[in-house]
């Protein structure tokens, strides 16, 4: 892959997304409210990190990255929800 390849494809995206959805309303049928969604997810990708992370990785390092692209991600779906109700 070169630098300038995005590491999943935009189909694959849109996959992913909608198995995030799928993923959501599983998590929300089997809690009691959004804070312990909140606490599962957290909960999840700490397990996630811890048992597939690469040897060596900075724990800072991966939440600088989560955190840009989580923000990134955001705005994206702002934009996006905000052109739909236009």
């Amino acid at each position: 892959m070169n630098k300038n390849e995005d590491p999943i494809s935009q189909e694959r995206i849109k996959e992913l997304k909608m198995m995030a959805v799928g993923y959501y309303g599983s998590i929300c049928d089997i809690t009691e409210n959004p804070f312990e969604v909140a606490t599962l997810v957290v909960m999840i990708h700490l397990m996630l990190w811890l048992d597939a992370r690469q040897p060596n990785a900075d724990t800072r390092m991966m939440l600088e990255d989560y955190c840009k692209n989580f923000m990134e991600n955001f705005e994206m779906n702002e934009t996006h929800d905000k052109g739909q109700m236009q």
